[in-house]
């Protein structure tokens, strides 16, 4: 009897142990939106999707659950300014979100329709908001970091108010020509049909859609020296425009590679922009993903008035120098390998840069170039949207049968 009761009274404890289901109806609710950046190279891209878990959408929205700060992610409506692919980087990206607050009396501060008055009533304000940026990086992996939040009006969407975007993609130095690569992106800048500048599949939503952007600007400029050997420096470029299509900046790089190393001339930008001579894009391959980081969205300061948590700046800051630290160790270990092999052996002026051209080109350079000029072209945008129209048609006649 006494062990029925002793494990009946161990029983109920357990019961009573058990978390308390958040109630977010007794709670005010703001939209928000918040900076972050994330190590591509670590995860599987931005978006959330069904065969993985390691996308920075899921640990984002894990943490936001986790957290309270929002009741689902498909409540809290979503979104995010731009999507980056598997091992892209990004540095100011921005997602809004509605956000759990403690300030009901600040502005675009609501309750839910199911909240009853008297929690209204009694509910205690505080003068400062939940403290976003501490607590998401509390539960989020290190690599991926919040440094800023803002309160934004209700109707506020990250990817359709922003008016700029910008991309970095560094890469050594490797003997390329920077003033022909320079002469070469100046020719993107402007608004253009950059269709031959872009991955082109059959989604029917990215067929119909338009080609057109507008790029502001476009450098080249050489970032570090390095002491011992000018092919090891590293240069950036640095892309702005109102946004990019599928894939475009990792296509740009791949052209302005080979423009760089002489493969050919500043206006194979020109010609590709220009549709008459390039009705379709001719086969060239991407560029590597690791090197490329989304550096920033931009907003009207009206719109959004960043605020940061010093300490967690701070700690960030540490986070981030060690991270560095860490790569840059490793770099030098290696130099040092490199060095000593290639004085083993002698080197042509082709073997002294190939495995950094064939980084950046993410595949093996063939000895046998072949000019774009003379390349096969990719299906063009209207015999894919023929092909999709053709199988509409069968598809409407196969329900007709």
């Amino acid at each position: 009897m006494g062990t029925k009761r002793a494990g009946y009274e161990i029983k109920n404890n357990k019961e009573a142990k058990k978390p308390r289901i958040f109630d977010f109806s007794a709670h005010p609710r703001r939209k928000i939106a918040i900076q972050f950046f994330y190590l591509g190279w670590e995860h599987d891209g931005l978006v959330q999707q069904p065969n993985t878990q390691n996308t920075v959408e899921h640990h984002l929205m894990e943490a936001l659950i986790k957290t309270h700060i929002i009741e689902d992610s498909i409540k809290c409506d979503f979104s995010r300014c731009g999507r980056t692919d598997k091992g892209v980087s990004a540095f100011k990206q921005t997602a809004a979100f509605l956000a759990r607050s403690t300030c009901p009396d600040h502005p675009n501060v609501f309750w839910s329709d199911s909240t009853p008055e008297d929690v209204k009533n009694n509910y205690k304000s505080k003068d400062d908001e939940l403290p976003y940026i501490k607590m998401l990086n509390g539960v989020l992996p290190k690599t991926i970091r919040v440094f800023a939040w803002a309160p934004v009006a209700p109707d506020f969407n990250a990817r359709f108010d922003c008016n700029r975007r910008t991309y970095k993609y560094s890469f050594p130095k490797a003997g390329l020509d920077l003033e022909k690569m320079r002469e070469a992106a100046k020719l993107l800048i402007g608004e253009h049909d950059y269709s031959n500048f872009c991955q082109i599949d059959m989604n029917k939503m990215r067929l119909e859609q338009s080609y057109t952007r507008k790029i502001y600007d476009v450098t080249v400029e050489q970032v570090s020296t390095h002491s011992e050997n000018d092919i090891y420096s590293m240069v950036e470029l640095t892309v702005s425009g109102s946004g990019f299509l599928w894939h475009m900046i990792r296509y740009i790089v791949t052209v302005l590679q080979e423009v760089a190393r002489g493969n050919e001339q500043p206006s194979l930008v020109s010609d590709l922009l220009d549709l008459s001579k390039y009705p379709s894009r001719p086969h060239y391959t991407l560029s590597s993903d690791t090197p490329l980081c989304l550096f920033d969205c931009g907003y009207k300061q009206e719109d959004v008035q960043w605020q940061i948590h010093d300490a967690t700046l701070k700690s960030t800051v540490s986070g981030l120098q060690k991270s560095w630290a860490t790569y840059q160790t490793r770099c030098r270990m290696m130099e040092n390998m490199i060095g000593e092999l290639a004085g083993m052996t002698e080197l042509s002026s082709e073997d002294v840069t190939k495995g950094l051209h064939e980084f950046v080109q993410d595949r093996p350079i063939s000895q046998n170039y072949v000019k774009f000029e003379k390349r096969n072209k990719c299906e063009s945008l209207d015999a894919k949207k023929a092909k999709i129209q053709m199988k509409k048609e069968a598809e409407c006649e196969e329900n007709k049968v």
